[in-house]
């Protein structure tokens, strides 16, 4: 009768193996039970462009930004007055005189003048439009953020999905592309709230001033 080896390397090579299985097991119930018990994220929507129409300070914005573009038209419809009285002083000397030359020199400068202005302020609107949306669109942030220290709230997102996309737009791809947000439901909508905030706190910034 034939008895197979006894083979001592082989056992402990088995044993081995359940020892390492029952060291692998023992390490994930520790990393299970080390594992926080993790709660559902709780998320609000902002509509941004309804959040920029109902804030106070932003239609404080626009009022200064029309009186700045008042003040702009004005001051060209001056020069443009201006250069169109030059334009008339040409007609009372003969082309090619001294008297001529020296009135298209003014009328050209008047002009370039007038071109210059308004490239300037336009620059200038621009910008001074641009830093304050920045300016603004920071101070949403920063209340969106107390508004979810408040009430809870672990994220905050923009509901792009309420602006609707051009039907004309050059490329449909690219817009919808661009889209976070397919579908929200209301209850999640927090931009009345974040509104009121903000225009509460321009109020008592207004007042103290």
């Amino acid at each position: 009768m034939n008895r197979t080896p006894f083979r001592p390397g082989v056992i402990l090579f088995a044993a081995g193996l359940l020892l390492t299985s029952a060291l692998l097991v023992g390490v994930q119930a520790v990393a299970v039970h080390a594992l926080p018990l993790l709660s559902p994220t709780v998320v609000g929507t902002v509509d941004l462009e309804a959040t920029f129409n109902g804030l106070e300070e932003w239609s404080q914005v626009q009022v200064s930004l029309t009186q700045r573009a008042d003040q702009m038209q004005e001051e060209i419809t001056r020069r443009q007055d201006e250069l169109e009285s030059l334009e008339t002083d040409l007609e009372d000397y003969p082309q090619g005189s001294a008297k001529f030359k020296e009135a298209m020199k003014r009328y050209q400068m008047a002009a370039i003048e007038l071109q210059g202005y308004v490239q300037f302020q336009q620059r200038k609107h621009q910008r001074f439009n641009d830093q304050t949306i920045f300016a603004l669109y920071d101070k949403i942030k920063l209340a969106a953020r107390t508004l979810a220290d408040e009430q809870g709230y672990d994220i905050i997102l923009v509901d792009d999905s309420v602006v609707e996309i051009p039907e004309n737009s050059e490329n449909i791809l690219a817009q919808i592309s661009s889209r976070r947000v397919l579908f929200a439901r209301e209850q999640m909508n927090v931009t009345d709230q974040l509104i009121e905030s903000m225009n509460t706190m321009y109020q008592k910034s207004t007042a103290a001033n």
